[in-house]
C-alpha cells in the first residue's frame, strides 16, 4: 500500500467502508484544513490551525524531493528549523476522518510589508530535504557492509529518528567497496538511493506522517489496486475535464541492463550480471506495433546480485513503458493519495477498468478539486 491505509491512525480506526463513504459517497461533507508544528521525532508540539489561512500540498513522485506545500500563516516560525504537518479533516453526519499530509521544512521566499495582520506566504519542502545537503567530503562504504545497515547509519547521522526500513534484503552486502567522490552533486540523498537501488529497492520517500520509508520495489501492475475512480452517477469523483497526452517517439522497446559493480567477477552475460528484455507485443511502443523497429536502451547499474539487478531493470522498464500515455484529470478532494498510488479508472473516455499509476497531484485546502497526473500501466 502506498496510499494512506484506509483504517490507519490518525483516523480513529474508522472502518474502511466509512472512510470510503466520507470521501466518495457522502452528500455534503465539510472539509477543514489544519496544521501543527512537530519536532524531529514527529511528535506534535503545537496545533497552529487558527493561524493558517489556506494553502495546498503537492506531490511529484518522480521529483528529487517529492513533496511541497504552500501555506498562508499569520504567525512567524523558526523558519530555519521549523517542521510543520498540515492535515485535512472530512466530516459528515457526525463522522470525522483526519488525514495527515506530510511533514515539511519551512521558508518564506517572499514577504509583503505593510499588511495587517501580517501574512507569511510559506513554502514547505519535503522532510527528505534533510538528506539533500552535499556530503561535503568523499564518502565510502566498505566491502561486506550490509546495504541496509549503511542506509540506516546515514539516516541516524543526518538526525532522523522515525523511519521504516523493509528488511527483506537485510542479508545483502556490498561485494566491493563503493566510493562517492567529493563534488557538489553528491548528496546524502544520492548515496541513500544508490544503496537502495543496488538491492532492488525504490528510492526513499516520506509518508503522510513524515516517516521515511525504504522498501522493496514492486512492479506497479502486480500491486493491489488502492483506489477505484469510476463514472457512476452516484459514485463518480471525476471532473468532466480530462486530457490524454501521448508521446511515443523515443520510447525504447528493448532494454539491456548490466551490473557494473562486481569488479572481481566474471564478465556479465544475459542471466548472470546482465538482463535483456524486449517488448514484442505490449502496447503502442512494442516491436510489432512499430513494424519491427527496435529502440534499445542500455544502462549500467550497481546491484548486490542478479536478483537485485532484475528488480532495478524492471523499475527502469516500467517507467519507460508508462511514458507514452499520460492522463491529466481533476477529482473531488481525496486526501488518501500519496506516493506512486496504483489506481483503476473505469471511465468511457479513458477506458474501462484502466490501470494507472498516479505520478503527481495537488490538493488545495479550500475543498476545491484536486488535480492529478496519471500514467497508464
Amino acid at each position: 500500500m502506498v496510499v494512506q491505509p484506509l483504517t490507519a491512525s490518525p483516523r480513529q480506526s474508522l472502518p474502511a467502508e466509512q472512510v470510503t463513504w466520507l470521501l466518495r459517497d457522502s452528500n455534503a461533507p465539510t472539509i477543514t484544513a489544519g496544521c501543527e508544528i512537530v519536532d524531529q521525532n514527529l511528535e506534535t508540539v503545537e496545533d497552529i490551525s487558527t493561524d493558517m489561512a489556506g494553502g495546498s500540498v503537492s506531490r511529484n513522485s518522480y521529483a528529487t524531493l517529492h513533496g511541497t506545500a504552500s501555506l498562508a500563516l499569520s504567525r512567524e516560525l523558526a523558519w530555519s528549523s521549523a517542521l510543520v504537518r498540515p492535515y485535512l479533516e472530512v466530516c459528515d453526519e457526525g463522522v470525522t476522518a483526519r488525514f495527515h499530509l506530510g511533514v515539511y521544512y519551512t521558508s518564506i521566499p517572499e514577504r509583503t510589508f505593510g499588511e495587517q495582520p501580517v501574512t507569511y506566504e510559506v513554502a514547505g519542502v519535503d522532510i527528505l530535504h534533510g538528506l539533500y545537503s552535499p556530503t561535503g567530503e568523499a564518502y565510502a562504504v566498505g566491502a561486506g557492509t550490509p546495504y541496509l545497515v549503511a542506509v540506516e547509519q546515514i539516516l541516524r547521522e543526518q538526525g532522523y529518528t522515525r523511519y521504516l526500513i523493509d528488511q527483506t534484503r537485510a542479508d545483502s552486502v556490498l561485494p566491493s567497496a563503493r566510493v562517492w567522490p567529493l563534488d557538489d552533486q553528491t548528496r546524502w540523498l544520492t548515496v541513500v538511493n544508490d544503496l537502495l537501488s543496488a538491492i532492488g529497492y525504490q528510492g526513499i520517500w516520506s509518508d503522510w506522517d513524515g516517516q521515511l520509508r525504504c522498501q522493496l520495489y514492486q512492479v506497479p501492475k502486480d500491486r493491489a489496486t488502492e483506489w477505484v475512480y469510476d463514472a457512476g452517477q452516484q459514485t463518480s469523483m471525476l471532473s468532466p475535464q480530462r486530457t490524454a497526452v501521448r508521446d511515443f517517439f523515443e520510447a525504447p522497446n528493448r532494454w539491456v541492463i548490466i551490473r557494473q559493480n562486481d569488479v572481481d567477477g566474471p564478465p556479465p552475460v544475459d542471466g548472470d550480471g546482465m538482463f535483456i528484455f524486449q517488448n514484442d507485443f505490449e502496447g503502442d511502443t512494442s516491436v510489432s506495433a512499430r513494424n519491427g523497429r527496435i529502440i534499445t536502451r542500455v544502462e549500467f547499474v550497481d546491484a548486490a546480485d542478479h536478483e537485485a539487478l532484475v528488480r532495478a531493470a524492471l523499475a527502469i522498464i516500467d517507467a519507460d513503458m508508462r511514458a507514452p500515455t499520460t492522463l491529466r484529470v481533476a477529482t473531488f478532494p481525496n486526501p488518501l493519495h500519496w506516493h506512486f498510488d496504483r489506481l483503476v479508472v473505469d471511465d468511457p473516455d479513458i477506458g474501462r477498468f484502466s490501470n494507472v499509476l498516479a505520478t503527481s497531484w495537488t490538493l488545495p485546502f479550500d475543498g476545491s478539486d484536486m488535480t492529478h497526473e496519471w500514467r497508464i500501466i
